[in-house]
């Protein structure tokens, strides 16, 4: 007789990376995600944050605003060298990377708070393990180290 867990078990390694984020809320969960203005957040529906590992299935976040599991959204990941600047001195970021994204895990690292979020990619296409080898790769272009290598386990 075969029994499950009922656990969720990562599929991919992780590489660890160090990058801003941000994550959108999707319309779907907007209304039950919603960030005051003196909130840290950069909108009423956007967290900003910065990705700590990834894969092709999903990635770790930092962030100070909590967000609830099974929550929706749009990761956008940044280049992690914004040496330019807006007029209002304000970095400029370069877009990288963006993917559907679904909350899997929170947990709250430190009492600042500050929360690890562990998201899936969601409808993620074929070419996922492509996209995110050339992730890693601007990574390790950028600090000059080799690049990490991302694979099955």
């Amino acid at each position: 007789m075969s029994q499950t867990s009922g656990l969720t078990v990562r599929q991919y390694e992780r590489a660890g990376i160090e990058m801003p984020v941000e994550l959108e809320v999707c319309e779907t969960h907007a209304s039950q995600v919603r960030f005051s203005a003196t909130s840290s957040a950069s909108g009423p529906h956007v967290v900003r944050g910065r990705a700590v590992d990834i894969s092709p299935g999903g990635m770790g976040i930092e962030s100070r605003q909590f967000l609830p599991r099974m929550a929706e959204g749009l990761v956008r990941v940044y280049a992690p060298d914004a040496v330019r600047k807006n007029r209002d001195g304000s970095p400029l970021l370069q877009l990288v990377f963006e993917q559907a994204v679904k909350v899997r895990r929170v947990s709250q690292l430190n009492r600042e708070p500050l929360y690890n979020l562990g998201v899936a990619f969601v409808g993620a296409d074929v070419d996922m393990h492509n996209r995110i080898a050339s992730l890693l790769e601007l990574i390790g272009n950028a600090q000059g180290t080799p690049v990490a290598k991302v694979g099955s386990r």
